[in-house]
């Protein structure tokens, strides 16, 4: 009994430790936690801000679901139609549920501004836009 003592006053800090490790990391790797947009700029000017966070905003001319890839993206093309957008939000149909409406009745024609991790595919810049609290509409 005495040696499961000695091994229990030994295994308790080391348990503290490891809980509020993992405390603290999933503060910091959070999906969720907020990231500071270190540049607010228009669909056409994204290409020069590969790799930031974000803010881009322009208008929405079509967005198009397309169940044939895999992943089932929906794509918001800004500015012109594909394929000869200025920028692309890319909605994965993973991360579709999260939406109350679809995203072509929401967006479509609209102002909207979309903040996260400007990627460039195929020549074109895109954020991955996993949750509505993503985009916003802007009204200038």
């Amino acid at each position: 009994m005495n040696q499961l003592r000695k091994i229990i006053k030994k295994f308790i800090p080391v348990l503290v430790i490891i809980l509020f490790t993992g405390l603290i990391l999933s503060r910091v790797f959070s999906p969720d936690r907020q990231q500071k947009i270190e540049v607010t700029t228009t669909a056409s000017e994204a290409v020069d801000h590969r790799g930031k966070y974000a803010e881009v905003c322009g208008k929405v001319v079509s967005v198009q679901t397309i169940k044939q890839i895999g992943g089932e993206p929906t794509f918001i093309n800004f500015e012109e139609a594909y394929p000869n957008q200025h920028f692309t939000g890319v909605i994965w149909g993973e991360d579709r549920p999260a939406w109350d409406s679809s995203p072509e009745d929401l967006y479509t024609n609209r102002q909207i501004c979309v903040e996260g991790f400007i990627q460039i595919h195929e020549g074109t810049p895109q954020i991955r836009i996993n949750s509505p609290v993503q985009v916003r509409y802007n009204n200038e």
